[in-house]
């Protein structure tokens, strides 16, 4: 068994993030911190954990647990993440799913402070070793606990990822590999591009980035600013734009007061409201409920477009996973996307959407 404090504090410093590390949280001012205090027990087929402190938002606990002490050995569980904000004190129990550890074993714990919707980019991580000699419960309220697919803690990425939420990565380029963002009409968003990686500093001439042609063209995520994976890509003026968004829950009852108490301004330049917004049925989707959100514009005319995305709540709304809404730690959210239309390489005579252009002249 292990017990340990530790304090991040996130600095801006050129417009990249710091990191301070200290084992006390006392005349710090100058930012948010998030701090953890956990305590592993590794059992024969399941292990107890518990975690308290602060959390500042946009990040989450993850953890694994492995049957050898300092991460080695086979791994007994995926990579999970414990969903947590402001000031938290919880448990998870989690039954292995990759073997046992015997008795009079050692086995360990990886645990880390990581961005909400990347587990690759953390602010703390450790391994916490335990000598396999009983059981105990929990003393803490149990957690949100769901498994992570497509990383663990030695960076691979896997078939899949996390999903979008919404976090701004302070301006950081996340390659997150093959895409999970779902797309209205079913499958993915640019299902098999894999973002270049863009370093957080880089001295000399920066490589020249390719607009890719997506497997999508035209279909338009209205988040996409923060998340490489969504990178609109060459559309051309034959291409029917779409531009969509979408929220999910682990709950029906909590897509439905979602879809209550939701207000969303997805709008060109901040100017015009996007025409005719689209909301579809919810959906089951795997082990989340779905709701989606879309724009056909057609044959847009040549140009640069600009779509703004905002959302905020009446009344607080929670997820599964996080709050959101009035008096919460995610009153409100926004991003955006920017795209270019280019003329078709064949030129071809199109019928183009005069929007907004038209409107704006009206």
């Amino acid at each position: 068994m292990r017990k340990l404090i530790i304090t991040m504090l996130l600095l801006a410093m050129a417009g990249v993030a710091a990191l301070t590390v200290s084992a006390q949280n006392e005349d710090v001012d100058t930012g948010p911190t998030s701090t953890i205090d956990y305590f592993a027990v590794l059992c024969e087929d399941r292990a107890v954990l518990e975690f308290s402190g602060t959390m500042q938002a946009g990040f989450d606990i993850y953890y694994q647990i492995f049957s050898g002490a300092g991460g080695t050995g086979e791994p007994l569980t995926g990579l999970r993440r414990v969903a947590v904000s402001g000031a938290y004190s919880v448990s998870e129990v989690v039954t292995y799913t990759g073997g046992t550890l015997a008795a009079g074993a050692i086995g360990s714990a990886y645990v880390a402070i990581a961005r909400t919707n990347n587990a690759n980019d953390t602010i703390f991580s450790d391994f916490a070793d335990d000598l396999q000699d009983g059981c105990r419960e929990p003393s803490a309220p149990p957690a949100t606990g769901a498994e992570v697919n497509g990383v663990t803690p030695d960076g691979t990425t896997t078939d899949s990822t996390d999903t979008p939420r919404g976090d701004v990565f302070e301006g950081r380029f996340v390659s997150t590999g093959t895409s999970a963002i779902l797309s209205p009409f079913g499958g993915f968003l640019n299902p098999n591009y894999i973002p270049p990686e863009k370093p957080l500093i880089q001295i000399g001439a920066r490589d020249q980035f390719v607009m890719p042609r997506q497997e999508t063209p035209g279909l338009v995520f209205a988040e996409c600013r923060d998340y490489p994976v969504a990178e609109p890509g060459i559309i051309y003026d034959t291409d029917n734009t779409i531009v969509f968004w979408s929220w999910f829950t682990f709950t029906r009852p909590q897509m439905l007061n979602h879809i209550e108490n939701v207000n969303y301004s997805v709008t060109y330049y901040q100017v015009l409201p996007l025409p005719n917004p689209i909301r579809s049925e919810i959906r089951l989707i795997g082990d989340r409920y779905w709701v989606f959100y879309y724009s056909v514009l057609g044959n847009l005319l040549p140009g640069d477009y600009y779509i703004e995305y905002k959302v905020d709540w009446d009344e607080p709304h929670f997820d599964g996973l996080s709050n959101y809404g009035p008096g919460t730690e995610n009153p409100e959210l926004f991003s955006g996307c920017f795209f270019r239309v280019l003329p078709n390489p064949e030129g071809r005579s199109v019928s183009h959407n005069t929007w907004p252009y038209q409107a704006l002249n009206d």
